[in-house]
């Protein structure tokens, strides 16, 4: 990955965007774009859209989610304690002793969830540090009553883990939030690519839409293909990686950082556009990886083929270990080769592709 690209990256992810406040990430990805000569802009709902070769016959919508998992402030009490609700699917016992920040009234605040000493802790307390709900894991934000905490956060306000870019050896990284600003990236960085590097003219209608509140029930996406109403939909988002735990295998199947891209297998997704992406991935010399699912499952590929009307949609997973943890792992080579397929399969898709059942 070049040095611009890595830039962009660490700066998306190092944006707080919890669902609802994906803005901010949101003006990074348009400036990106701007760079390259392609304008966006936000829908009602907080979408983001910006389309190449618009006009063509066939709408490809590329979409990606831009929130992640978080917190809302809910209640501070006397003493000056802020307490939170999830906001998202948080893995609750994960925060005992991190940091967080808030989006607070003039700028971010600072916070800890707080950790008795263990000298202070009997051996059943001991047992307990990891809180199973935030009811019970204040975060102190060094405020000394009620009045202070309430002239720094307001109710409502919106907060993330406080767990920034980390490298690890060779080309895996740690960070907050990957899920999903990693599939934002990449649709922002295969939009800018065939703008900017086009390997021939395109032949589709492009749609990249960086969607919202995918972690509240997959909200953004079920609005914005009512709006692209596109013939083709595919999801950028992460998949479980199981190399780690490799008892999760028998679930979801042997998924490995550095395997390459998870192709999504199963009956939500059409069959021919599965095989038109294997087609190109063998062409670009790609392995890819797969996880199979009976039923509709948490994406927005879900999104976009219920309420599309007639899509045809696929799936492209990162594998990623640790989701919704502040300690999210990836591998940069696994990005760069879902870049490369999907600038490659969409810069050759053409102008009508037949992907209806053969009668």
């Amino acid at each position: 990955m070049d040095k611009r690209s890595l830039t962009f990256l660490k700066a998306l992810v190092a944006c707080p965007s919890p669902s609802g406040f994906e803005q901010d990430g949101q003006r990074l990805m348009a400036r990106y774009l701007r760079e390259a000569g392609v304008e966006s802009a936000f829908d009602v709902h907080g979408n983001l859209h910006a389309v190449l070769n618009e006009g063509a016959p066939v709408k490809v919508m590329l979409e990606a989610h831009c929130d992640e998992i978080g917190f809302l402030v809910s209640h501070i009490d006397d003493w000056g304690r802020v307490w939170l609700i999830p906001n998202g699917g948080v893995t609750v016992p994960t925060v005992a002793a991190e940091r967080v920040v808030i989006q607070g009234r003039k700028g971010p605040v600072n916070g800890v969830f707080g950790v008795r000493p263990p000298h202070l802790m009997s051996s059943s307390d001991r047992e307990k540090v990891a809180p199973k709900d935030l009811a019970e894991a204040p975060v102190d934000i060094g405020a000394r009553s009620k009045e202070e905490a309430e002239e720094l956060v307001a109710l409502g306000a919106p907060a993330v883990v406080d767990a920034g870019w980390v490298q690890l050896a060779g080309s895996r990284v740690a960070c907050r939030g990957f899920d999903n600003r990693i599939g934002a990236f990449i649709i922002t960085e295969v939009m800018r690519r065939l703008a900017e590097e086009p390997l021939a003219p395109l032949n589709v209608a492009l749609h990249l839409v960086g969607s919202v509140q995918e972690e509240l029930g997959l909200v953004g996406a079920q609005t914005a293909v009512q709006l692209v109403k596109p013939d083709i939909g595919i999801c950028l988002d992460v998949g479980f990686a199981t190399d780690m735990h490799p008892q999760d295998c028998r679930k979801m199947g042997d998924v490995r950082l550095g395997g390459g891209p998870i192709i999504g297998t199963g009956p939500l997704y059409n069959p021919k556009l599965r095989q038109m992406l294997l087609d190109t991935a063998k062409l670009e010399e790609i392995g890819c990886q797969y996880q199979v699912r009976a039923r509709a499952s948490g994406n927005n590929a879900y999104s976009m083929r219920l309420n599309g009307g007639a899509t045809a949609v696929a799936l492209v997973g990162i594998p990623l270990r640790y989701m919704h943890s502040p300690v999210e792992t990836l591998d940069l080579e696994d990005v760069e080769k879902i870049i490369r397929l999907l600038h490659a399969f969409l810069g050759a898709l053409p102008e009508n592709p037949d992907l209806a059942p053969e009668v």
